[in-house]
């Protein structure tokens, strides 16, 4: 079943781009941020200890070149947007040579790349029969040669570079999903390995494994481990369980509790400082926590913040990199005293949604999925910095679905998955309107009056009167299932929904419906937009587009059948319109009002985009899955693109 998917998205893809026509060059993409987000893993060079790197969920590397201060993309990086790159290693006798171990977000699979330029060139090394998803990365400190990987079916390795690979776990029916490895840092054939569940050890490589978790609690995964390169046989661990060290060599080890509190049970790394190996810090998913004293008591430097990697500055240890969850890097020049939000030039944020404010002042966005650092960002510098504005979002910062900023009010609303929320970015915190709680709200649209609001959601569409503070549901007698868009025509006074199979026409205010199928695929819609008298529609199928307010649809050139998640009009020019899919992450452009369209961006090197708005100075901006705002520069003239002429008003 899997192999006729994967048959089936590449046929997908390959219509695509033979229906499609590329203009000559790309757009120019500034990224506006909101800058922060996930970050996944961190390293940092030890010949020139200034210069961090920095891997995330979505195959990007970022670097540094002035202590985290600063961050840029590495381009064309890994040239992979599905690989989450959890692990990024120096080689220790040259430290030109940089690898990056990934897995991918949508299968079991693993890729190893390597980087020998400060990653202007990455090169993917084979890794034979064993491409499942790499966890873990490690080398020989004294034959570098020498590296191990841990995978879902063990533990691979190889002695001359990566050339070749070998599994050495073979037979060790327990030794399976290596999370965590460390070497004995004398002894190139003593590895350490750390399983979903406990721990691992061998002395020749291979032949022969022992179990190392005496002392620990039973089925503990080991997230972490760590030899201390002065001392062999001093070890930590870190596992769902909590914090162990073994001074033994791993034959034993002792739980550290003084200072831990029992909720940082799941410690997702550890890091030993680089000048000082009995100060040991511990990323949890309740803080960063530091020992000074290897390991016997502990201290809490930052609270509240889930820590995936640990960077310390090689010669100057009071400077610690902290790679977060949602929050970006933080950072300490101090050795822990203080912490600073260092996220500049680095990006990784989910926009659902992208709006301006009813004067054209300030641009805002909704962030997903970053919990408490997520929720409503504006900018009133055309987004070049920005601020969140959550006050009264509560536990609901993390689930902004849309923006609607009604023309005539100096209010916004927004759409989140408990309801609609009423407010002024910076002036009048967020409050629900009440009578929308428990609605999983998926768009929003202006209706025929300024107190009146159209609500697309989960369980259907809704009529809002914010005046009456009144909420209908306006039943579709042949459907009942989530609306995904919804569209207001002031024109023509028509209300339009798409839904999971069509498109619904209401004359009357939702009162009587017609089902708009015809020429239409049995398919979802996901975004509606009027083009001067034209109406357009995104489909899982790609762009279809009528003419006679939905009687007749008609498929687009260029697109099918792309899934397409969002489509914008030039206010200024109706006859411009953009769009952008949601499975291979391309940007389409029409300059004849929707019947037939270029592809703008060929490359796979940029994020998928999930919405598309014109900004108050009449720039393209896209909100993206992982890289927050783009603003869209250098478009292609209009004598070069498109069809001759325009079918729009």
């Amino acid at each position: 079943m899997r192999r006729r998917l994967i048959i089936r998205s590449l046929f997908v893809w390959l219509l695509a781009i033979v229906g499609s026509r590329s203009l000559q060059g790309e757009p120019g993409i500034v990224t506006l941020g909101p800058f922060g987000g996930d970050v996944r893993s961190l390293a940092v060079h030890p010949a020139k200890p200034d210069r961090f790197f920095l891997g995330t969920a979505d195959g990007q590397v970022y670097v540094s070149n002035d202590r985290g201060q600063k961050w840029e993309r590495v381009s064309p990086g890994l040239g992979r947007r599905d690989l989450v790159v959890d692990n990024l290693v120096f080689r220790p006798d040259n430290p030109d040579v940089l690898y990056a171990a990934t897995w991918e977000l949508k299968n079991s699979q693993g890729w190893l790349f390597r980087t020998t330029n400060g990653g202007q060139k990455w090169d993917n090394l084979p890794l034979g029969p064993y491409h499942s998803a790499i966890r873990a990365i490690a080398l020989a400190p004294s034959e570098p040669d020498v590296m191990a990987l841990g995978i879902a079916e063990g533990v691979i390795l190889s002695t001359d570079a990566g050339k070749s690979w070998e599994r050495i776990s073979r037979g060790y029916r327990s030794l399976y999903n290596a999370e965590s490895m460390a070497f004995d840092p004398t002894d190139s054939s003593t590895l350490y390995v750390g399983t979903w569940h406990l721990g691992f050890k061998t002395t020749n490589r291979g032949k022969k494994w022992e179990e190392i978790h005496q002392g620990m609690i039973s089925d503990s995964d080991m997230f972490s481990l760590l030899v201390n390169p002065k001392n062999r046989d001093n070890l930590y661990a870190s596992a769902c369980t909590g914090i162990y060290r073994s001074d033994n060599g791993g034959s034993s080890w002792n739980k550290l509790r003084n200072g831990l509190p029992k909720d940082a049970n799941r410690t997702r790394t550890l890091f030993l400082d680089p000048v000082d190996p009995s100060v040991v810090y511990a990323g949890t998913t309740v803080g960063l926590f530091v020992s000074r004293d290897g390991g016997v008591n502990w201290k809490l430097l930052l609270p509240d913040i889930v820590v995936n990697a640990i960077a310390v500055h090689p010669s100057e240890d009071a400077i610690v990199l902290v790679g977060t969850d949602d929050a970006g890097i933080l950072r300490t020049t101090d050795g822990g005293k203080s912490f600073e939000s260092v996220n500049t030039g680095f990006i990784h944020r989910q926009v659902t949604d992208i709006a301006h404010s009813p004067d054209r002042s300030a641009l805002y966005a909704a962030v997903a999925l970053d919990r408490h650092y997520g929720g409503f960002f504006l900018s009133q510098d055309r987004g070049r910095t920005w601020q969140s504005y959550n006050d009264g979002l509560h536990h609901l910062v993390d689930s902004v679905t849309s923006i609607l900023a009604p023309l005539g009010t100096g209010s916004v609303l927004i759409g989140t998955k408990d309801g609609v929320y009423e407010g002024i970015p910076g002036e009048k915190p967020w409050e629900r309107v009440p009578v929308t709680r428990s609605l999983r709200v998926l768009d929003l649209a202006a209706g025929p009056g300024k107190a009146l609001v159209y609500v697309a959601a989960e369980t259907g569409l809704f009529e809002l009167n914010l005046r009456l503070q009144k909420l209908q549901k306006l039943a579709i007698p042949v459907y009942k299932g989530k609306i995904n868009t919804v569209l207001f025509d002031r024109s023509s006074g028509q209300l339009f929904a798409g839904g999971e199979n069509g498109i619904f026409r209401s004359k009357d205010a939702g009162k009587n419906w017609s089902v708009k199928v015809r020429g239409l695929p049995y398919t979802p819609v996901h975004s509606l937009e009027k083009s001067g008298s034209r109406l357009l529609c995104g489909t899982r199928q790609g762009i279809f587009f009528t003419d006679d307010s939905g009687e007749l649809w008609v498929a687009a050139k260029g697109v099918f059948p792309l899934d397409i998640m969002t489509i914008s009009a030039n206010p200024a020019k109706p006859s411009e319109v953009f769009a952008a899919d949601f499975l291979v992450g391309y940007l389409f452009m029409s300059r004849d009002g929707g019947v037939s369209w270029d592809v703008l961006n060929a490359s796979s090197t940029r994020s998928r985009i999930s919405s598309l708005a014109f900004g108050p100075d009449g720039e393209l901006l896209a909100g993206t899955l992982s890289e927050g705002v783009y603003l869209i520069e250098d478009l292609p003239p209009a004598q070069v693109a498109g069809a001759a002429g325009s079918e729009s008003d």
